[in-house]
């Protein structure tokens, strides 16, 4: 493999780790074997698609760490989840704030402290039913699901060695009754 600094179309040395964890295939050598040899003629034969899957890759790890992040506390004057930033003022605070402040009681008052306060006014729109569910659109575990099925369409030898296989759209499950 080529140096993934100079070439976008290179495997970076975390991709193989990030392949197996996002296709949650096992921890076996085999495994991790099939998905160097994957990597290595995907590289060798048709580059192309690597910067896209890099990218999922990368998406991939962003919703795993969103997921597994602890949710944040709940503040009261906090907005709604699921509100919009209609509009954002800012009052105050005109001039650059002096290295050397007044620390005297009477130099305080002299001083037109009103210069030093911002005031930022936010307001919020709860956004309709269908508003939140067109922005919404996607939970991350689909969204998580979809980048998967982009790695497996550039690396479709690997689906077999997932450890839960989901069928594709080309394909499905044969039930014999």
């Amino acid at each position: 493999m080529s140096d993934p600094t100079t070439n976008p179309y290179a495997w970076r040395p975390t991709d193989l780790e990030a392949i197996r964890r996002a296709l949650q295939m096992p921890a076996t050598a085999p495994a991790v074997r099939a998905i160097n040899d994957a990597m290595a003629q995907l590289e060798a034969s048709y580059p192309d698609p690597i910067p896209s899957a890099k990218a999922s890759l990368d998406a991939i790890a962003l919703i795993d760490a969103a997921l597994l992040a602890p949710p944040p506390p709940l503040d009261p004057d906090a907005p709604p989840q699921n509100a919009v930033v209609t509009k954002v003022s800012r009052k105050g605070a005109a001039i650059p704030i002096p290295e050397q402040l007044p620390t005297k009681k009477l130099d305080v008052i002299e001083y037109a402290t009103d210069l030093l306060m911002e005031e930022v006014v936010t307001e919020y729109e709860i956004p309709s039913a269908d508003q939140a569910a067109a922005a919404s659109s996607l939970a991350p575990a689909q969204q998580r699901r979809l980048h998967a099925q982009t790695i497996l369409l550039i690396l479709p030898s690997l689906r077999s060695w997932q450890a839960n296989p989901q069928p594709s759209s080309y394909q499905g499950w044969i039930l014999r009754g």
